[in-house]
């Protein structure tokens, strides 16, 4: 997961450097210099955030997401994407939710405003795993 997670980090315009955040027993990989909170992680100028939890398995948080009124996006044999769109004061965000088939699963949620950013909020949430 994390040599993917770099080749990914590899094209994000923010930084050429990765950092891997842990919580919940999982893990995802961002561009070096967000800054972590209680409950997530957020790039330096606070437009993208990634949370991560983690559940008994992935059809349980598809499930979730779902109810949400997230859709699949695309699946291969390690990890579901799901997206949404969600607005917060007054903007437009996507949000972006990658689940391990793993069982444990772990489930990346990143936010980004709708537009150019969300393509570096999908690699993020596509390098989630189970920490390590």
């Amino acid at each position: 997961m994390f040599v993917a997670g770099l080749a990914l980090l590899a094209a994000l315009p923010l930084s050429a450097q990765a950092a891997v955040y842990k919580a919940n027993g999982c893990q995802v990989t961002v561009p070096d210099g967000w800054v972590t909170s209680r409950t997530r992680i957020a790039s330096p100028d606070k437009k993208l955030w990634a949370s991560l939890l983690q559940a008994d398995s992935a059809a349980q948080v598809v499930q979730i997401e779902t109810s949400l009124q997230a859709t699949k996006v695309s699946e291969d044999a390690r990890v579901v994407l799901m997206v949404s769109t969600a607005s917060f004061g007054g903007l437009t965000n996507r949000q972006y939710h990658a689940i391990t088939k793993t069982a444990p699963s772990c489930a990346a949620d990143v936010t980004s405003p709708a537009g150019p950013e969300e393509a570096t909020a999908r690699q993020i949430a596509l390098t989630v795993g189970v920490a390590k």
